[in-house]
């Protein structure tokens, strides 16, 4: 089964890491540089101590207007933080993404950071996981149709389907890929 793999097939190596006493600004300019939404936190001996993702920069200082060069990453980041190992089952880690509602999680191998996993590395492995994702995703649907709704598009499972689309849009109050919105608009022609 697909969803028996191990984190080290599906684990992104290459982790953006900055110590807990750089500022917000510096760490968004490394986001920025290297395309990414989050930021591990680590310790003198290169060990994570805490995440900092787009969210908790745009939580904690945008919406307080606070200068994020005044910051550290330390008086942001969520820790604890809660890891893997390359070993452990893509199915396992599913659940306790889920479980604790966490998009991002760095995998560690004999005390040291050697890769992270996001939700969407898991949902590129296999169809197979639809049930166990659905919990995953589900906890951010709600989050993307507000912010989104002037845009009308989304990510997640289409709830007529169960496929996954970058481009869900709301129809006839589910949320749908555009085959089924048009098989829909079909049936309500008929």
């Amino acid at each position: 089964m697909e969803t028996d793999i191990p984190l080290r097939d599906i684990m992104v190596r290459e982790v953006v890491t900055g110590r807990g006493d750089m500022n917000v600004r510096d760490a968004a300019k490394l986001m920025r540089k290297y395309d990414v939404d989050s930021i591990v936190v680590v310790n003198e001996s290169g060990q994570p101590v805490g995440i900092v993702t787009q969210s908790d920069i745009i939580n904690e200082l945008v919406s307080r207007d606070t200068t994020p060069s005044t910051v550290k990453l330390e008086e942001v980041m969520t820790t604890p933080v809660i890891t893997g190992s390359p070993n452990d089952r893509v199915s396992d880690i599913a659940k306790k993404m889920a479980a604790e509602r966490i998009r991002k999680l760095p995998i560690i191998e004999d005390g040291k950071l050697v890769g992270i996993v996001a939700d969407v590395d898991i949902l590129a492995v296999s169809s197979q996981m639809n049930s166990i994702l659905a919990d995953l995703i589900e906890m951010h649907v709600e989050r993307d149709i507000i912010s989104r709704e002037s845009e009308g598009i989304t990510q997640g499972i289409c709830e007529k389907c169960g496929c996954f689309s970058n481009d869900l849009v709301m129809k006839d109050g589910l949320m749908v890929c555009e085959s089924c919105k048009e098989e829909l608009e079909l049936e309500e022609g008929d």
